[in-house]
């Protein structure tokens, strides 16, 4: 009878483990807002909403929630930024005035990312977007 070591033996059983695992996942992902960082002109077309708002909400809900330990307790007193072409558009509310067919991608920045990039600081972050025409 043929004996692996103990650490052979458990990266096995791990990689079949990871394969299964990543199988099954892939069945039950209808319906489920994506994880990403950036969403394409496509997909929100894509959503049947008639605002880039709506179609956010309905492709990456994730980009509204607030995260951390003190987002639970309080309120963050800022709004997310929204910047195209490197300059500030203004706050959510200018995605409510967007069609989703005239959005090529759009991105999440984090906090840290907001200020870095465009030297704004805001506790929530922001999002950029790239118009098709551009």
């Amino acid at each position: 009878m043929l004996r692996l070591p103990m650490r052979v033996t458990a990266v096995l059983f791990s990689a079949f483990a990871f394969v299964g695992c990543a199988s099954l996942a892939g069945s039950r992902t209808e319906g489920v807002p994506k994880l990403g960082n950036e969403v394409s002109g496509s997909e929100l077309s894509a959503s049947g909403a008639t605002t880039l708002y709506d179609a956010l909400v309905r492709t990456r809900r994730q980009y509204f929630t607030q995260r951390g330990a003190t987002s639970m307790m309080l309120t963050p007193g800022d709004a997310i930024l929204v910047f195209r072409g490197g300059m500030l558009m203004g706050e959510i509310n200018v995605l409510k005035m967007l069609r989703p067919s005239d959005v090529r991608i759009v991105r999440r920045l984090s906090a840290v990312d907001t200020f870095h990039k465009y030297g704004k600081q805001v506790s929530i972050g922001g999002i950029e977007l790239e118009l098709v025409n551009e």
